[in-house]
């Protein structure tokens, strides 16, 4: 990401790139266009002109694009830096339109995340996940889910019941069975296709019995689907 600013002077213009940008000195490459001329009593003067380019990291790409990306939009919003862990790239925004951003349920924020990966994943050839986040809403979510499945698992335990968790993202899915697939007396699973797709949270002593009724669904849905998708006969002649 590259962009071309004027200023009075070399040094003015570039520090206004670096803060269009969001970035510091040692994250860009500076190109001098124009020295610029300071003019005889201010007459004839030529603004200096640089292009400044985000230099080819894919954390420092990704915090350039947010900030292009909420200048354009206008939300009051500050991008912080990138925290790099193994093979991921998470990054937090703050400010009073949070909640815009954030959007019912995250999906706002989902959307946004998935366009930045896509970006990601056309710039850089290694496989990198994008973790966007605004006032820390997903770990605040994440801290969420991880209790909402620990007294899933207390009720399963106690009452001797499976217990099912709704209304989860496929992501919110993935933490409840990283929670719990170290506790030896229940068991998880997913079932169900789409927005109704569900965890199921059960005692382990129920859990062969669980797959047997999930392996018979996933057989009649398969018999019935093939069946859908046969071709009609219209030879004229009897199947």
């Amino acid at each position: 990401m590259q962009v071309e600013v004027t200023g009075k002077t070399v040094e003015e213009a570039i520090q206004q790139a670096l803060r269009q940008l969001g970035v510091t000195r040692d994250q860009v490459e500076i190109e001098v266009l124009e020295s610029g001329t300071p003019g005889i009593f201010g007459i004839g003067a030529e603004p200096a002109r640089v292009r400044v380019t985000i230099k080819n990291s894919p954390s420092t790409f990704v915090k350039g694009l947010l900030n292009a990306i909420v200048q354009f939009a206008g939300w009051d919003l500050t991008v912080e830096e990138p925290i790099v862990r193994e093979g991921e790239i998470y990054i937090n925004m703050e400010g009073s339109d949070a909640g815009l951003i954030i959007g019912k349920r995250g999906d706002t924020l989902n959307a946004l995340q998935l366009i930045v990966q896509s970006a990601v994943a056309k710039r850089f050839p290694q496989s990198i996940r994008v973790v966007l986040d605004a006032s820390k809403y997903r770990e605040r979510r994440r801290a969420a889910i991880i209790q909402l499945a620990l007294n899933a698992a207390e009720k399963a335990r106690s009452q001797k019941r499976l217990v099912r968790l709704r209304n989860l993202t496929a992501a919110e899915r993935r933490i409840v069975h990283m929670t719990l697939q170290s506790d030896p007396t229940v068991f998880t699973l997913s079932e169900g296709e789409g927005d109704n797709r569900v965890v199921i949270v059960a005692p382990m002593e129920m859990r062969d019995k669980l797959l047997r009724r999930q392996r018979t669904s996933q057989r009649t849905y398969s018999q019935k689907s093939t069946s859908q998708n046969k071709p009609e006969n219209t030879s004229g002649m009897k199947a």
